[in-house]
């Protein structure tokens, strides 16, 4: 009988605070690298700049 072992995994929340492009190129790496489970909407910062939270599902080998 063959049997597997689930990979551990962890979820990581990120904030990120920036600019529109500096999040959009984060958010195509972790979607690219299969990592990223959820992306919230953008909210404005006082300061103009953006905030947005990834959440990234991180396998570890």
């Amino acid at each position: 009988m063959n049997t597997t072992t689930a990979t551990p995994t962890r979820v990581l929340d990120l904030v990120l605070v920036g600019t529109g492009e500096d999040i959009a190129a984060l958010t195509l790496i972790a979607r690219q690298s299969g990592a990223l489970v959820y992306r919230s909407a953008p909210a404005l910062v006082s300061d103009g700049r953006q905030r947005v939270i990834l959440r990234l599902h991180l396998h570890h080998r």
